[in-house]
């Protein structure tokens, strides 16, 4: 999600970011991740909001963007530079 942002400029819509990061993910995705869960989304897609919420938390993205804005912070840029590629 982080390299998905900094891609995308450090900030962007959600729907962006998620489609930024399919790309990144392409080959890496597993049939289960792209299988419908109950609410009826796709189960990796679902799983960003998590994500997310735990990169905020953890102040490696902006708690206060705009409604449907993903800001990255710059912890979060300083995170991509100590750990290389995140998987998040």
């Amino acid at each position: 999600m982080l390299m998905a942002l900094t891609d995308l400029g450090g900030s962007a819509t959600a729907r962006d970011v998620v489609n930024r990061m399919e790309r990144i993910l392409e080959g890496k995705l597993q049939p289960i991740d792209r299988e419908k869960i109950t609410t009826g989304a796709i189960r990796w897609k679902n799983r960003t909001q998590f994500v997310r919420s735990k990169l905020i938390a953890e102040n490696a993205m902006k708690k206060d963007s705009p409604r449907g804005m993903w800001e990255i912070t710059d912890e979060g840029r300083a995170r991509l530079g100590r750990k290389g590629a995140p998987t998040a």
